[in-house]
């Protein structure tokens, strides 16, 4: 194995570096408030969360194991990381202890080449804990939106959250919500403007302008919270891994929060270079990829970051606009702490609520509400398992969430799992390839047939799946198998499936139909 880098760099020429700076710096652009507003909310502070876009940004792309991965802090680690921090056994001290081993685990799962294991993973319990993660975000920025004053003590639990914004309704502030709405209507109307505009980045600058003139025209009792009036003066520092509570740290209690880091970290950075991979028909390498996360997690712990993984928004803005290389996350790195040097100064001038907005709109887009409840049409069990996911990471966390998902996939699924699907026959004539399967297409065994024709994808041009002898199929054989037809349509080939009952066959048409596309 090695990193992507040392083979992108191969005829690597002048244009291709100014695009890769161009690319970089539009990243920066947009990654900046995004850091600022995931240090924040993460409990820890906007310079960490920069830090760690800037430390963890520059090692995924130089480690990596894919052309267009970009990383830093995502959304979906702010609420475990809230979690762990206002745990009396954990602490800013065994964040950094339990990240620095979830590299290590990262890094040992890439040399294991284990990479491969979250195709795995059902889709019902990916949609199910992203779906969950996105809602509780989005339900911790409402305090800030609104501008809300809640009593001292308020727990952190979803349904507490809940019950005291109810509660406490009482004391919006109308100004607060003003900027918080004209920020998240900026976010989605500028891309449609243009998509090169960097829309976040554009509207926190107005929606601090706007503070700033609403506070001018009431003498300053608008009462609209700022980074300045809410977290003190801020400056750019650099800080080394802080282990000033590791006292008070039990060890035992790192384990999990160590695995449950690891997981996430892997399962959305093979998400995002999948993504990067359909967009732009490269090919990553997957146990690389975890490699270079788990380097890029043990230096963000060490020079004070916070978890860190490839991020989709950031990776697909680099494609946008015009990345080449792993080179666009290394210069996006420099950009931001260029960036960080000289703008701090003005940073403390920008309205919470705008940074509530921001993550607001990313929560949204991480939730996928719409793929969500058309998913939860597709069979009993896919929605049980889906709901029962989403629910457990809602109320308690992502732990409980794909731990209780899994498991009640495999126990709802056992008597297909144990009738697994059987490749029968096989026939070759000229370019086209025709498979015989006989059984159940679930989850685990779907992988035998996605085996099979990438094992052949260099011979041949048609792959053609007889389903005669399949009666039954879950969605996740439904997305991988569509994954695969849109993988091989890139190159020029593709695949068909035949004779498939009524069922199969309308689960698939529906999928790619109304979810795929």
């Amino acid at each position: 194995m090695k990193p992507e880098i040392l083979h992108s760099l191969k005829g690597y020429k002048k244009t291709d570096l100014i695009s890769d700076l161009m690319a970089g710096l539009m990243v920066a652009i947009i990654a900046l408030p995004l850091s600022i507003a995931l240090g924040l909310q993460s409990g820890v502070t906007l310079q960490v969360g920069i830090m760690t876009a800037i430390v963890a940004g520059f090692f995924i792309s130089l480690l990596g194991g894919s052309r267009y991965q970009i990383g830093g802090p995502t959304a979906a680690f702010v609420v475990i990381i809230l979690g762990y921090l206002q745990n009396p056994d954990i602490g800013v001290s065994g964040l950094a202890i339990a990240t620095v081993a979830a590299g290590v685990i990262l890094i040992i799962l890439g040399y294991l080449k284990a990479g491969s294991l979250v195709r795995y993973i059902p889709y019902p319990i990916v949609i199910g804990f992203t779906t969950g993660i996105g809602i509780t975000l989005m339900t911790g920025q409402l305090k800030d939106l609104l501008g809300l004053t809640l009593p001292d003590g308020t727990g952190s639990e979803f349904l507490h959250k809940i019950a005291a914004y109810a509660e406490n309704i009482s004391t919006v502030n109308f100004y607060t919500l003003l900027v918080g709405a004209v920020t998240i209507a900026l976010i989605y109307l500028l891309p449609k403007v243009s998509k090169k505009i960097p829309a976040s980045f554009v509207a926190i600058l107005a929606a601090t302008l706007l503070t700033l003139l609403i506070d001018f025209l009431t003498g300053g009792a608008s009462n609209i919270s700022t980074i300045e009036s809410t977290y003190g003066n801020v400056k750019a520092e650099f800080k080394l891994i802080d282990l000033s509570g590791i006292a008070n740290v039990k060890i035992p209690s790192l384990i999990m929060p160590a695995v449950v880091i690891a997981f996430l970290c892997a399962i959305e950075s093979l998400l995002s270079a999948t993504v990067a991979d359909g967009m732009t028909g490269s090919t990553h390498s997957s146990n690389q990829e975890l490699v270079g996360q788990g380097a890029a997690n043990i230096f963000s712990a060490l020079l004070g970051g916070l978890p860190a993984t490839g991020a989709i928004a950031r990776t697909a803005a680099g494609i946008n606009n015009g990345a080449k290389s792993p080179l666009t996350g290394i210069f996006h790195a420099l950009f931001l702490l260029v960036m960080y040097v000289v703008l701090m100064p003005v940073v403390k001038f920008i309205p919470l609520t705008g940074l509530a907005a921001i993550l607001i709109t990313v929560s949204i887009k991480m939730a996928n509400f719409p793929v969500f409840i058309r998913l939860s049409t597709f069979g009993i069990r896919d929605t049980i398992v889906l709901i029962v996911t989403c629910l457990l990471t809602v109320i308690f966390d992502l732990t409980y969430g794909v731990i209780g998902g899994f498991a009640l996939c495999l126990i709802l699924n056992a008597r297909n799992i144990i009738k697994p699907v059987k490749i029968t026959e096989e026939k070759a004539e000229g370019k086209t390839l025709t498979l015989k399967a006989e059984g159940r297409v679930y989850f685990i065994s779907v992988c035998r047939l996605i085996d099979r024709i990438e094992k052949s994808a260099a011979d041949f041009d048609e792959f053609i799946l007889d389903f005669k002898n399949i009666d039954r199929i879950d969605v996740t054989s439904v997305e991988r198998l569509a994954k695969l037809d849109k993988a091989l349509n890139r190159t020029g080939k593709n695949l068909k499936i035949i004779n498939g009952a009524a069922a199969v066959d309308h689960r698939y048409t529906r999928f790619v139909n109304e979810i795929f596309h």
